[in-house]
């Protein structure tokens, strides 16, 4: 790939084949050319002041552990927890057991079992590592000499607006960019290859109800926007309609309603509509009315064909950024069965997102579609790692993914019995585990990886994670980083404590079985439980 462009996540610097060097954006991606509740009433009547010993006590802090759990008003719940004590940050790193609440007891772990995916990529393929998009021309059927643009995805699911100062189709932008500085101002079609995935989108074991939801976004090898339409809702004047806009733009997505602008702020209440016509186009349904004081609003809905709206996005900003596109998109399959690229293709963009960076969308923001991606990955490359083509010969599909975990456990000597492993999510309540299993990941990431690993994940009281209404002003606050898990009647909370002993400590806590409306007790308890770690 001589004269390849390449872009790439971790570096503030583009440089082009020639060496050419440009500042991007702050906050932007480069190409890899060849891219809290409230914890203060009655808290002191839970923690023990034993607690403040420079010593380490494990017998005192599982005796306040659970007395805290035994006032908790939990009811029915079954609480599994495990804390280890992973020792001084230099010291030897032989993890012990400090406290034990049912440690083989497997159950629903939520978005918990976002750990286990992360933590098996962090070791399989390496922090480091690339998810590779290939972008290149191949001959087109419509002539000599013509050129069709060609995709080749990676199932990266950066493509969003997120690492390009909020342009849905930022990426875009830079391809047309590159593109034209290697000459290329016109293409006939766009073809797309979307196989590195299966063809299952959406997850059987999914809430059938809850489809249009960004957390239930499908998941194929060419995700654009979290794979989902962004519905702009502003007001517009009194009696007028209000204003109405999708992006990313040029996706194929269909608008249709109205919502008009109401002068009493009582008046103000809108949907959204997500629907499928038959021919396979989606449209979104607009009704209400928006109050004319309200702050402009950003509402998700998941996409039906992703491919398709990635195809119709990109077509639509090589136009507008002058490179003339023919048309149609298709689809088509670009590699050999061992992940080649197939004879002609010219490789023109490599987009490259490094998997610790992924890592830390997927567990700071519970990012459902990037853990699902990440799970396909990991049984894509799981045992190819290093392949230098653009696609393994291994299909990244849930089965496959499922049976990488499971083998991964199995070498690094983790048991796992009982342990179920449904999807990368974990949105789908068949998962299970257990918090001897999770604790002992997290020790060994900690062991490995260290703040590598460690720094994807959510800090208490830090605005930038699940954790910002959690813990704040506590003596937790800053010393926890930890990974939420919700599904209903399901809730978990699992990472590291920051000791005043200067011990760091893994801990897993999982919850399931209370009673609808108190996933707060829950929540409180968990924190507190926090709290009293940091003061181990």
């Amino acid at each position: 790939m001589a004269g390849l462009a390449r872009l790439s996540t971790s570096h503030n610097v583009v440089t082009n084949a020639k060496g050419d060097a440009f500042m991007r954006r702050p906050g932007c991606r480069t190409l890899i050319l060849g891219f809290t509740f409230c914890l203060a009433v009655g808290l002191a009547t839970v923690v023990s002041a034993r607690a403040a010993q420079a010593r380490p006590n494990p017998a005192a802090l599982a005796e306040d552990l659970d007395s805290l759990l035994a006032r908790a008003d939990l009811g029915k719940t079954v609480v599994a927890a495990c804390v280890l004590d992973l020792g001084e940050p230099e010291g030897p790193a032989r993890p012990r057991t400090v406290y034990s609440r049912l440690p083989d007891r497997p159950l629903i772990p939520a978005s918990n079992m976002k750990l286990m995916v992360t933590a098996a990529c962090f070791d399989r393929l390496g922090p480091d590592w690339r998810i590779r998009t290939h972008v290149g021309r191949v001959p087109s059927p419509r002539g000599k000499g013509r050129w069709d643009l060609a995709v080749i995805g990676g199932g990266d699911p950066n493509v969003s607006g997120r690492f390009w100062g909020g342009d849905t189709v930022g990426a875009f932008r830079r391809w047309a960019e590159v593109l034209k500085q290697r000459g290329v101002t016109a293409v006939e079609r766009i073809v797309l290859d979307a196989t590195l995935f299966d063809d299952t989108l959406v997850h059987p074991n999914w809430p059938a109800d809850q489809r249009h939801k960004w957390y239930e976004a499908p998941v194929n090898a060419l995700p654009i926007n979290d794979n989902c339409v962004d519905v702009h809702v502003a007001p517009g004047p009194v009696g007028g309609a209000a204003r109405v806009w999708l992006a990313p733009p040029g996706a194929g997505i269909g608008l249709t309603g109205r919502i008009r602008t109401a002068a009493s702020k009582k008046a103000h209440r809108f949907s959204l509509q997500r629907f499928v016509d038959p021919d396979g186009s989606m449209r979104i349904h607009a009704d209400g009315a928006c109050w004319a004081e309200a702050p402009e609003r950003v509402v998700h809905r998941t996409l039906v064909d992703p491919t398709r709206v990635f195809g119709g996005a990109l077509a639509h900003t090589l136009r507008a950024e002058g490179v003339r596109v023919a048309g149609p998109v298709v689809r088509a399959e670009l590699t050999t069965p061992r992940g080649a690229a197939r004879r002609g293709f010219r490789c023109d963009v490599v987009h490259t997102s490094c998997l610790a960076a992924t890592a830390a969308v997927t567990n700071t923001r519970s990012q459902g579609l990037y853990a699902e991606c990440l799970f396909k990955l990991l049984g894509a490359y799981g045992q190819t790692p290093k392949v230098a083509t653009p696609h393994p010969p291994r299909q990244g599909s849930w089965a496959s993914g499922r049976q990488e975990l499971e083998r991964w456990l199995a070498e690094a000597g983790i048991p796992a019995a009982g342990c179920v492993f449904d999807d990368g999510s974990g949105l789908s309540k068949k998962n299970r585990l257990t918090v001897f299993t999770l604790a002992r990941v997290l020790a060994r990431m900690d062991r490995l990886y260290g703040a590598r690993f460690r720094e994807t994940l959510a800090v208490a009281g830090d605005p930038r994670g699940t954790l910002r209404r959690r813990m704040r002003n506590t003596a937790a606050e800053g010393r926890i980083r930890a990974k939420t898990g919700y599904v209903a009647g399901a809730s978990a909370l699992s990472g590291y404590a920051e000791t005043d002993s200067g011990h760091r400590l893994a801990f897993a806590i999982l919850m399931n079985g209370f009673r609808r409306g108190h996933l707060w007790k829950a929540r409180l308890a968990q924190d507190k439980m926090c709290i009293r770690l940091v003061q181990y």
